[in-house]
């Protein structure tokens, strides 16, 4: 067990030799005012010059480094706020697929009270025809229900979000474990969407409209009208707008433009479709050179100019296949698929054309080529994105204008992703009731597809005091009370050797590292018959002496040795961790 004593002058006694557990050791040791005062060190640490051991000085280290986390002023302060930020929900909801009811409130009819059970309900006209809802509830089987939206601003066309999604899904299809085949509303039921029948729609040619107004002065009249242009950019007219401008007409080779978030670079337009990959443009070899294209490592290892402009490469791809190809310049020049020249590769991987070869000004051999890597060929019909069915549309100009895409597969859960904006699940509302009181209940049923958006949309607005909102008026802003931290780093040393303190002109509290021995301070109180413990017997103690220079009390952290020291200095820094 340590020993933790107090001298306690201002009242003239001494505890000498008492033994006391942890909990009264924290009583008896100087309280949180003794280390600082508003927030600013109170307390000086004292190391003796010639202390035998370094230790003590990292003691002293370690003391002051947990000092440092009473360093701070916290104060109670009201919040004063200049403005507030308010925010509104403003998530377009498309609104669900109405599937079936029988409700009052769409059909205008009262339920047919011989319900009796769910699948009484399978005789009923009140199947939604699923092409335009006109309050008439036809056989659903005639016309299924369908989704038709538009997002915008999705995808790119030479960088500039433009591309809206126009989206259309028809021929939903619910798949119900109970029924084969769908007569009455399920209770629950998975989502199909047919191949084929999820189609989206990217247009391809942005136009600048415009629609002017004019308007009748409220005073005035005729006599004074104001006139008022608005102008859209949209690959639709928004109605009863005049197209003014073509901001982009279609894709044409060189373009780089995006579907459904995915880049390709066109390299040539095609009567039904499109070639993509990456264009490197000319490069320039001597021999010996080897330069590296998207992962392929292409090296010039011999150049001909006599009797046939060609240059033999030594072509490696990125997982190591390599081989020797010849290229051969034609006249006009036309690029080359190494999958023609080597069985090592295949098609689209690497397009290489030789412009030309010639003597440099050096003297050596040099190669004009043109490269290309991973070049695809894609046509109406083939699957552009995994899963995706593509048509490509173009303009008289052989500029594609119209990309549309369809699924490939059929699309089947118990909730759909519409490309991550949407999500789309099946939910039927059942009502059960005695409504004609004769003990049996009969049955009303909603069900509808629901289409909710992934993510809100949120509008913020930040309102200060006068302004309006929704008619209210902001009269006042007010707020509670919060603590303000006020950090307070020393503008002093607060670390001091021995020799530096005048025992007869002490102005600050003190914490003394080290014995009698090591701290000459410490030697002074015990020769004053001030500090009582056995320090040559000691394990390591934290010995508080209260008024021992006046107003000013003083804390010996020592012991025996440079280690019982050390612990005491451990002992220390928890005391001042629990005072933070």
């Amino acid at each position: 067990m340590k020993v933790r004593k107090i001298a306690a002058l201002g009242i003239g006694a001494a505890m000498v030799g008492a033994t006391l557990g942890i909990a009264n050791a924290q009583a008896s040791l100087p309280p949180k005012e003794f280390f600082v005062k508003d927030g600013a060190p109170n307390v000086k640490i004292v190391v003796g010059a010639n202390a035998p051991s370094t230790m003590d000085v990292a003691s002293a280290s370690d003391v002051a480094v947990a000092l440092g986390s009473l360093l701070y002023t916290a104060e109670e302060v009201e919040a004063s706020g200049v403005s507030v930020i308010v925010k509104k929900d403003a998530t377009y909801y498309p609104g669900d697929i109405p599937v079936y009811s029988n409700f009052y409130e769409d059909t205008g009819v009262d339920p047919n009270a011989t319900n009796e059970a769910l699948d009484d309900l399978a005789d009923d006209a009140f199947w939604w025809n699923g092409s335009a809802y006109n309050g008439s509830y036809d056989t659903w089987a005639a016309v299924t229900p369908k989704f038709v939206e538009e997002v915008d601003n999705m995808d790119e066309i030479k960088g500039d979000k433009q591309i809206d999604w126009d989206l259309q899904i028809e021929n939903l299809e619910l798949i119900d474990a109970e029924q084969d085949v769908i007569e009455y509303p399920p209770k629950t039921a998975d989502l199909k969407i047919p191949a084929g029948n999820f189609t989206i729609l990217l247009n391809y040619v942005i136009t600048k409209w415009e629609k002017t107004t004019t308007e009748d002065d409220s005073v005035w009249g005729s006599l004074k009208q104001t006139e008022t242009t608005d102008t859209v950019i949209d690959d639709d007219n928004p109605g009863g707008y005049t197209a003014v401008e073509t901001v982009y007409d279609g894709i044409s080779a060189e373009d780089t433009f995006t579907v459904l978030g995915t880049s390709y670079y066109v390299l040539e337009v095609l009567s039904d479709g499109l070639k993509y990959g990456t264009d490197h443009g000319v490069q320039w070899f001597h021999v010996g050179d080897v330069k590296e294209f998207d992962g392929y490592k292409i090296k010039t290892v011999d150049i001909s100019i006599s009797p046939a402009n060609k240059v033999l490469l030594e072509i490696t791809a990125p997982d190591g296949r390599s081989d020797l190809v010849i290229i051969e310049k034609t006249d006009p020049p036309s690029a080359v698929d190494v999958s023609t020249k080597s069985d090592k590769f295949e098609e689209g991987e690497l397009i290489i054309q030789l412009d030309d070869t010639f003597v440099g000004i050096d003297g050596n051999l040099i190669a004009q080529l043109e490269v290309k890597t991973n070049v695809v060929e894609v046509h109406s019909g083939d699957e552009l994105l995994s899963g995706w069915l593509v048509n490509f549309e173009s303009g008289d100009d052989g500029k594609i204008e119209w990309i549309t895409l369809s699924n490939k597969d059929d699309l089947e859960g118990s909730t759909l992703d519409i490309l991550g904006k949407y999500k789309m699940y099946y939910k039927s509302e059942i009502v059960a009731e005695d409504v004609d009181d004769d003990d049996v209940k009969e049955y009303a049923v909603k069900s509808y597809i629901v289409v909710e958006p992934t993510e809100k949309v949120y509008d913020t607005k930040e309102l200060k005091v006068g302004d309006e909102l929704e008619g209210w008026t902001i009269d006042k802003i007010t707020a509670g009370t919060y603590t303000e931290i006020t950090v307070m780093p020393p503008t002093e040393p607060i670390t001091y050797l021995d020799t530096e303190i005048d025992v007869n002109a002490v102005d600050s509290n003190l914490i003394l590292i080290g014995g009698p021995v090591a701290n000459a301070i410490t030697k002074y109180l015990v020769d004053q018959g001030l500090s009582t413990v056995d320090w040559e017997a000691s394990e390591g103690d934290l010995e508080y002496i209260e008024g021992a220079f006046g107003e000013y009390g003083a804390l010996i952290v020592a012991g025996k040795d440079r280690y019982a020291t050390r612990e005491a200095a451990k002992e220390l820094m928890a005391y001042l961790k629990d005072l933070a």
